[in-house]
């Protein structure tokens, strides 16, 4: 399994009101294979929503981080998946 992705924050403002921006730092494992970004709605107790990004360490979402809570993970070639990090405020 790969380690929980490093660094990950949230910008605190983007010029579109309903979009969210997050970053990381990329992990340096060998076998990585890039990064699934997941979110919630606020009430609910699980992620809902898995969106592969590739390998990027950027990614900007069409959804207000004011309605769902986000989190970014790593992805192997073999398909294990790293813990979630939630991304905290910062730029």
């Amino acid at each position: 399994m790969p380690p929980t992705v490093g660094a990950a924050r949230a910008r605190p403002a983007s010029p579109v009101p309903d979009e969210s921006i997050s970053r990381w730092q990329r992990g340096t494992e060998p076998d990585l294979a890039g990064y699934e970004v997941v979110w919630r709605e606020t009430t609910a107790p699980e992620w809902q929503k898995v969106l592969p990004v590739g390998d990027v360490t950027e990614v900007t979402i069409d959804l207000s981080k004011d309605n769902v809570f986000f989190g970014v993970r790593a992805v192997e070639r073999t398909g294990h998946r790293s813990p979630v990090a939630v991304p905290k405020p910062g730029s």
